[in-house]
């Protein structure tokens, strides 16, 4: 993950990312973390525009050129119908709405259900999403991947290798909150 100051973390050193840039808005902290959990958890739309709000913000402020599409990182469809929304595509319609940047919601999908990555270590969460993404056709050149949090990067990981398997140039991430 980028640093503020440009540098990049120890971790990244050790074990680069499969993507090309990250980008949060905010820390996963109070009282961003209560914030997030009334819009994953509780189906508080709202919280997620203020996100997604914050996120825009974010994006603009870093003059960073915008990418041909946004890209919600997927829920798998049994998720999905659990929570009733897609967190991460509530936040992509913030943004493309804000930025005028097209989201592309069927390019990505989750082929595969996986158990929660809450409590699994990051080789644990690693091996969890190991081809639980399809991309269906070819993805723009540049993207920007969207979801709400990043905790380990291995979700954003493993969608960033589909896309540039299927093709893609740069993945870049956005999140509302790094953890």
């Amino acid at each position: 993950m980028p640093l503020p100051l440009g540098g990049v973390c120890g971790r990244c050193q050790r074990r680069p990312p499969r993507f090309d840039a990250a980008l949060a808005a905010l820390a996963y902290r109070a009282p961003v973390d209560w914030l997030v959990q009334r819009f994953k958890f509780d189906g508080r739309l709202a919280c997620g525009v203020v996100m997604g709000e914050l996120l825009a913000d974010a994006v603009s402020a870093s003059d960073r050129p915008l990418p041909d599409a946004l890209i919600p990182v997927p829920l798998h469809a049994a998720r999905l119908r659990e929570r009733g929304f897609d967190q991460a595509r509530e936040l992509a319609r913030v943004l493309g709405r804000r930025l005028t940047v097209p989201v592309a919601g069927n390019c990505l999908s989750r082929i595969r259900a996986t158990a929660a990555q809450t409590g699994l270590d990051a080789a644990g969460r690693r091996r969890n999403l190991r081809g639980a993404f399809r991309v269906q056709g070819t993805p723009p050149a540049r993207v920007a991947l969207v979801d709400d949090v990043l905790t380990t990067g291995s979700t954003m990981g493993e969608c960033a290798r589909a896309l540039k398997r299927a093709g893609c140039g740069r993945v870049e991430v956005w999140v509302a909150a790094r953890a």
